[in-house]
């Protein structure tokens, strides 16, 4: 393990994956898993983790990006198909966690800033993190939707 993947929080979770431990799993991709997001202020907000340490997609194998991608847009289908929201967004960044990763938020007309970007809201997203049962009950609702895709 590398000093980056030692301090690296998605590692952590892969690990925690990996060891049957992640509260937040919902699926295993080829290239990723899927997870539901700590917090919900944007209701049935996720994330697509990369299963391997890499910084930058364009460090990806031509076949693993579209791979990757591929399943991104799986996800965001089983989330479209579970919370039926206005629009959907996505943004890869990596500066805090630099490993790839897919914050997928669903967007709702019910949210008056709808037209601006998920990240606007960011100091509120601890009020809102999930507990256990709540994190359980979006997994399996996003599970079963995602199960008629597959």
């Amino acid at each position: 393990m590398t000093v980056s993947e030692a301090s690296c929080m998605i590692c952590d979770q892969i690990t925690l994956w990996k060891n049957g431990q992640n509260p937040y799993f919902i699926h295993e991709f080829d290239h990723s898993i899927f997870v539901v997001g700590f917090h919900q202020f944007h209701p049935g907000y996720s994330l697509l983790l990369l299963k391997d340490h890499v910084r930058e997609l364009h460090e990806l194998d031509a076949k693993v990006q579209q791979g990757l991608f591929a399943e991104l847009m799986v996800a965001t289908q089983a989330i479209v198909d579970t919370f039926h929201p206005w629009k959907m967004n996505h943004s890869c960044y990596g500066n805090l966690d630099p490993h790839v990763h897919w914050h997928i938020f669903p967007r709702y007309e019910s949210d008056p800033e709808r037209h601006k970007h998920p990240w606007i809201h960011s100091p509120e997203f601890k009020r809102h993190a999930i507990d256990l049962p709540t994190t359980k009950e979006l997994r399996q609702r996003i599970k079963t939707s995602l199960d008629k895709l597959l």
